[in-house]
C-alpha cells in the first residue's frame, strides 16, 4: 500500500479526543445516600450497566470518525484493482534514451538510435493531459544543461528530435543520479522512468566501491530492450589507444606512433585497413588480421611537413559502430630551435661546423656567438639554447645561467676550467678530472639507447657498437647529481640535468681534438644536434583527458608571461582564455569537451603552447549485451524497490506495461464511506440513548 498525501496521517492524533473525552465524563462524584431513594438503586443498576455500554459504543465510533476521515485525506493506493475504485494515475515521466556510440550500429530494423526514438515517442503519445515528461540524453553536453518537465507533449516531442549519438558510454547509474531532482520537484507521486537501451552491459558499470543507491525515491522503472544483442550485426573492431613514439619532434622527420586495435565481435577478421592521418590527410596506412574478441599492436609512421600543432589520428573503415574507428593524439613540431654560442671562436668552430652540416639546418634556426654568459644576457629572450663552449665563467655567468635555465630555457655545456663555477646552478656537481694515456684511453662502455637523445639513432646493438667504437677519451672531467646517458670507464660522458622548466645537457670533455676522438665521432655528431631539441622539447605530448573532463595546465614560464591565449578546439572553434595566475605556476582554464579530438592551445601570435587530445571509452566497442532477464538484476541494486523494475524485451508492448503500472485502486472512496457510515451509527446510538434516558426518566 502507497499513501499520496501520508503527512494527512499527523491528523491521526485527533483520534484521542474522544477517549479525552471519556475520561473526563468519568471523573467521580461525591454520593450522598437519601432514605428515600435507598430502595430504589437495585432498580437503577440494570440502567446504568446500559448507560455505560452506549457511551464504549460511542467513544469507538467517534474514534473510527475521526480514524477514517484522516485515512480518506491520506490517499491509501494498491497495486492490485478492485471493483468501482480501480483508476489510472497521473505520473510524472521521465525518458533516458541511451546515446552511446553502441547505439549507431543497425540492424534489420534500421539504426538503433532510431528504433529508441521511436519507442519514446510512442510513450509520449501514450500519455494524458495531465502528465508530465522530460527527455534526456544518457551520453553527451546536453546531459548538463538544465531541463524541466513539462506538460506540452509536442515539446517532449522535440525534445526526442534533439537526440543523436555522441561519444562516450552510458550509465544507469550516473543518469539517474542526474535526475534526481527532476523526481524530488515532480508534480505527481507517481513517477515513471523509461531507459530505452541497447543494453550493452557496460551500461551497469560502477566503481567496486561505489554501493550506494543511485535512486533514493520510490519510482517505477521500465527497461526497455532495443534490438537483440549481437544478432542482425556486423563485425566490430575499434582503436583503443595510440601513443607517440617518438620523443624528439621535428619537421622532416617521421613520427612513429603505436596502435592497439581491437576486435570485439566474436568473427576473425581479415583485411582490415588501419590508416595515419595528419590534420585529416591521409599519410600511411596498413592492413592487419584480427582474431575473434582478439587485439594487436600496429606501428605507424609519417613524415610531417610544417611546425606547430598536428592533430594526428589513426582511423578504421566504417562498421557496427562508427564511434570507435577513430582515435587522436595530439603531437607539436617545435619551430626551430635558436642557438647562442657561448665562448672564444677557436672553441666554437667544432660546434659551428657540426650545426651546418647538411640535413642539420631543419632542426636548428639562428645562430649567435658571445665571449661570456654574461654578454649573451641581453638576448637571452631571444635564445632558446644556450651552448657553453668554454671559457672563463664568473659567479655572475653562474647567475645568468640559472635564471635563464629557471624560465624554460635549455644548455649544452662542454667541460671547461670553469665547469666548478657553472656546474653547481644547474644541478650538477663537477668530479675530479681523469687523465689516461693515449695507449690506455677510456672507451664507451654503455649507451643509453632508450633516452630520446638516441631512439631511433641505432636501430641494432651493432649500429651501437659501430658508431661508438672508434671513441677514444684520455681527459675526462665527470660530474654527480645527474642522470648518465652516456658513460665510458671514468665515467659519465653525456649526463642530464633539470633545472626549473629547463635542461641541461653536460658533455665531460671539451669540444676540442685535446681530451681525444669523441669530438669527431658519428656519436658526437648525433648528440650534439639532438641535443639541440631535446633541451627544449616539451616534457610531454600535450595533456589527454577524457569526455567531459575539463583541466587547467601550466603555462612555460617562458609564455607566462602573455595575457591571453587562443584555444581552438577539435570543430575548428576559436576562443581566447585569460591565464589564472598564482604563486607557483601560471595556469591556463580548459574547458570541458564533448567531442573527440585534439584542441590546439597557442599564443596570440600562434605561438603553439601544448595540445589537449580528448577521447572516449572504448567500452562500448565490445559487444557484449544482457541476456534476456539478466539487466533486471543488474540495475535492482540500484533502487528502493527491485519490484518496481521491469524489463521490456525488443518488440514488447509498451503502452500494456504502461497501464499496468498507472492502473491501481485507491482507497480513499471506501475510507470516506466508512467514516459516513460511522457518523450515521453514532447520530442513531445517541438518539437512541436520549430517547432511553428520556423514558427512563419519566
Amino acid at each position: 500500500m502507497n499513501l499520496l498525501n501520508p503527512f494527512a496521517l499527523f491528523g491521526l492524533a485527533a483520534a484521542g479526543i474522544p477517549l479525552l473525552l471519556h475520561l473526563l465524563n468519568l471523573r467521580k462524584l461525591r454520593i450522598v445516600e437519601f432514605g428515600s431513594i435507598r430502595f430504589l438503586l437495585e432498580l437503577q443498576q440494570k440502567q446504568v450497566r446500559r448507560l455505560k455500554l452506549q457511551q464504549i459504543l460511542l467513544l469507538i465510533l467517534r474514534t473510527l470518525i475521526i480514524v477514517f476521515a484522516v485515512l480518506a485525506l491520506s490517499r491509501p493506493t494498491i497495486e492490485t484493482t478492485l471493483p468501482v475504485l480501480s483508476s489510472a494515475a497521473r505520473a510524472s515521466v521521465l525518458i533516458l534514451i541511451d546515446n552511446s556510440a553502441s547505439m549507431e550500429a543497425a540492424d534489420g530494423r534500421g539504426p538503433r538510435i532510431d528504433q529508441a526514438k521511436k519507442v519514446a515517442r510512442e510513450i509520449i503519445n501514450g500519455l494524458r493531459d495531465g502528465d508530465e515528461v522530460v527527455v534526456l540524453p544518457m551520453v553527451g553536453g546536453d546531459v548538463q544543461r538544465r531541463v524541466d518537465m513539462t506538460r506540452t507533449f509536442d515539446a517532449a516531442r522535440r525534445q526526442v528530435d534533439l537526440v543523436t549519438v555522441a561519444d562516450g558510454t552510458a550509465s544507469i547509474v550516473e543518469s539517474v543520479r542526474r535526475v534526481r531532482p527532476l523526481l524530488d520537484g515532480a508534480l505527481h507521486a507517481h513517477r515513471e522512468i523509461y531507459v530505452i537501451s541497447d543494453a550493452q552491459r557496460s551500461l551497469a558499470y560502477r566503481q567496486a566501491d561505489d554501493t550506494l543507491r543511485a535512486l533514493e525515491r520510490d519510482a517505477t522503472v521500465f527497461l526497455v530492450r532495443i534490438g537483440q544483442g549481437q544478432l542482425g550485426l556486423e563485425t566490430n573492431i575499434s582503436v583503443d589507444s595510440v601513443a607517440t613514439v617518438t620523443k624528439l619532434l621535428q619537421p622532416d622527420r617521421p613520427i612513429e606512433f603505436e596502435a592497439i586495435v581491437r576486435n570485439g565481435s566474436s568473427r576473425d577478421v581479415t583485411g582490415a585497413v588501419v590508416s595515419l592521418s595528419f590534420n585529416g590527410m591521409r599519410v600511411a596506412q596498413k592492413a592487419i588480421d584480427l582474431p575473434a574478441n582478439g587485439s594487436r599492436t600496429i606501428l605507424l609512421s609519417a613524415t610531417p611537413n610544417r611546425q606547430g600543432a598536428i592533430a594526428a589520428a589513426v582511423e578504421l573503415e566504417s562498421d557496427a559502430v562508427d564511434g570507435d574507428n577513430v582515435r587522436w593524439a595530439g603531437v607539436t613540431i617545435p619551430r626551430r630551435a635558436r642557438l647562442c654560442l657561448v665562448g672564444p671562436s677557436e672553441r666554437t668552430q667544432l660546434v659551428r661546423t657540426v650545426l651546418a652540416l647538411p640535413g642539420v639546418g631543419s632542426a636548428v634556426g639562428a645562430i649567435s656567438s658571445f665571449e661570456t654568459i654574461t654578454a649573451a644576457s641581453s638576448a637571452m629572450t631571444d635564445i632558446d639554447v644556450l651552448i657553453f663552449c668554454g671559457t672563463t665563467a664568473s659567479n655572475a655567468d653562474a647567475s645568468v645561467l640559472r635564471q635563464f635555465l629557471e624560465s624554460g630555457g635549455g644548455a649544452i655545456l662542454f667541460a671547461s676550467a670553469s665547469a666548478g663555477t657553472l656546474l653547481p646552478q644547474c644541478g650538477l656537481q663537477p668530479l675530479p678530472e681523469r687523465t689516461t694515456t693515449a695507449d690506455a684511453p677510456f672507451v664507451i662502455t654503455a649507451v643509453e639507447r632508450t633516452h630520446p637523445l638516441y631512439q631511433g639513432v641505432f636501430r641494432s646493438s651493432a649500429a651501437l657498437l659501430a658508431g661508438s667504437e672508434g671513441v677514444r677519451v684520455t681527459r675526462q672531467t665527470p660530474a654527480g647529481g645527474g642522470f648518465d646517458i652516456v658513460r665510458s670507464g671514468a665515467g659519465g660522458l653525456v649526463s642530464e640535468a633539470t633545472v626549473g622548466q629547463g635542461r641541461v645537457i653536460y658533455i665531460a670533455v671539451p669540444p676540442d681534438m685535446s681530451s681525444g676522438t669523441f669530438p669527431v665521432s658519428g656519436l658526437f655528431a648525433a648528440t650534439l644536434v639532438r641535443s639541440t631539441l631535446y633541451v627544449v622539447a616539451p616534457r610531454d605530448q600535450g595533456v589527454n583527458l577524457g569526455l567531459g573532463e575539463s583541466v587547467s595546465i601550466p603555462i612555460p614560464p617562458r609564455l607566462a608571461g602573455r595575457d591571453a591565449f587562443i584555444v581552438a578546439d577539435q570543430n575548428g572553434v576559436s576562443s581566447t582564455i585569460q591565464p589564472i595566475r598564482m604563486s607557483t605556476a601560471t595556469l591556463l582554464p580548459i574547458p570541458a569537451q564533448f567531442t573527440s579530438g585534439v584542441t590546439v592551445v597557442s599564443t596570440r601570435d600562434s605561438v603553439p603552447v601544448t595540445t589537449v587530445t580528448v577521447n572516449g571509452s572504448t567500452n562500448e566497442s565490445r559487444l557484449d549485451f544482457f541476456e534476456e532477464g539478466a539487466w533486471k538484476p543488474a540495475v535492482d541494486t540500484l533502487v528502493v524497490r527491485p519490484d518496481h523494475v521491469t524489463e521490456l524485451s525488443a518488440g514488447t508492448s509498451v503502452q500494456a506495461a504502461i497501464r499496468e503500472a498507472r492502473t491501481g485502486s485507491e482507497l480513499w472512496p471506501l475510507a470516506t464511506m466508512l467514516a459516513l457510515a460511522c457518523a450515521l451509527a453514532e447520530m442513531l446510538v445517541a438518539r437512541y440513548f436520549v430517547r432511553d434516558a428520556a423514558v427512563t426518566a419519566s
